[in-house]
């Protein structure tokens, strides 16, 4: 990890801390929402549908959360709503009450895993507002590629704080070969090109500064962002969740199979990546053969690792925040992690698509280990 002279003050560090994801009275911004339902017509996706129908080319389904000035009356979107946008991104004609069944059976399942109750979760209030006024000047654009499968669900709280700093985000629902469903590492081109499809797209938007753009992933969308970044030079840094680009040997032999696929899929040049890099980590499990870490063959000056020490993969999320909220006398959940991860995130941003340095991002790491060296580690794993 690069190593960082300057000393900040203990106050302002704070501040970052406890200020990001939180929606405070006072922001300056309102979170709002665009979904756009695009389809690339550069790829085939349903070649049992009409050519001449949209249908016939790739969904491409690109959630764009913005600050905008507008003080709006409406209601905010639940997460349950936003949930409901999760099912169309493989087809927009997806009924309502289809999606609604989906968004359950997922809340379920978020609900068993954080032993809190579904229907609370569903109806969290975000302070995010549908289809309200869009920004009118030029603005930093962050890319999010979701994990397999995933979407916007998986951190709606963050995306509101990084808007609320002034940032456009555009969270990516992408999809695997037809019918859509994303099953493994020949899923991987296809999150690549949806990728770079939705930063044209975003581009031509007239508040985008196309000087500026960076990317942000979770999970199985770090190993995407990587190659992303491998094709094209105008991403400026990048940061990624718990992501595959590192992948522990021996412990799900049928992914490790996946792995070495994926690992070949083109391009596969780490040492082509020379923007700053940020890898936030998860622990992993200890019984493995070998660790395959590509952030350790990228060359950026600028690049960064911390571990979270016993921390899990969903500490990466808005889900471990949500359940603390809804069930707050729960003792299995420890939401502080989601706070750094949104503090460390915007600084990042902040030092490399807004020059700014106010906090650095070694300053910040170098900060949290000293503090608590039992809870952080900058070391790359070792077998």
């Amino acid at each position: 990890m690069k190593k960082s002279i300057p000393v900040i003050s203990s106050i302002i560090f704070c501040i970052i801390i406890f200020t990001s994801c939180s929606n405070s009275l006072h922001d300056k911004y309102t979170t709002g929402l665009i979904v756009y339902k695009e389809f690339d017509k550069s790829r085939i996706f349903d070649t049992t549908s009409n050519s001449k129908s949209p249908a016939y080319y790739r969904p491409v389904k690109i959630d764009m959360f913005y600050p905008s000035i507008e003080k709006t009356g409406k209601a905010a979107l639940t997460y349950g709503d936003i949930l409901d946008m999760y099912e169309q991104r493989m087809n927009y004609n997806t009924s309502i009450d289809s999606c609604k069944k989906v968004s359950a059976t997922l809340a379920k399942i978020f609900g068993d895993y954080l032993h809190a109750d579904s229907s609370k979760i569903l109806a969290y209030k975000t302070a995010i507002f549908k289809d309200i006024r869009v920004p009118e000047k030029k603005l930093p654009l962050i890319i999010y590629a979701a994990g397999m499968n995933g979407s916007s669900w998986e951190n709606p709280i963050l995306f509101d704080s990084l808007t609320k700093a002034g940032y456009v985000v555009a969270a990516i629902s992408s999809v695997g070969k037809f019918p859509g469903f994303m099953s493994g590492a020949v899923d991987l081109d296809e999150q690549v090109e949806d990728i770079l499809f939705a930063k044209q797209k975003m581009a031509a938007l007239p508040f985008i500064d196309t000087s500026k753009i960076g990317l942000l992933s979770w999970s199985l969308g770090g190993s995407a962002i990587s190659k992303a970044a491998m094709i094209s030079k105008d991403f400026k840094c990048l940061l990624s969740f718990d992501g595959t680009e590192i992948h522990y040997y021996g412990f799900d032999t049928a992914w490790d199979n996946e792995y070495n696929v994926m690992k070949l899929i083109p391009p596969f040049n780490p040492a082509s990546i020379n923007i700053p890099y940020l890898y936030l980590s998860s622990e992993h499990p200890k019984k493995i053969d070998s660790i395959y870490i590509l952030p350790a063959h990228i060359i950026s000056p600028d690049k960064y690792f911390l571990q979270f020490k016993n921390g899990t993969h969903e500490d990466f999320s808005s889900l471990i925040t949500i359940g603390k909220n809804v069930t707050p006398g729960l003792g299995n959940i420890d939401s502080s992690r989601h706070q750094v991860v949104c503090g460390l995130t915007l600084t990042f941003f902040n030092q490399y698509l807004k020059q700014s340095n106010t906090v650095t991002t070694a300053d910040y790491i170098n900060k949290l280990v000293a503090g608590k060296p039992g809870f952080y580690s900058t070391s790359y794993p070792e077998k």
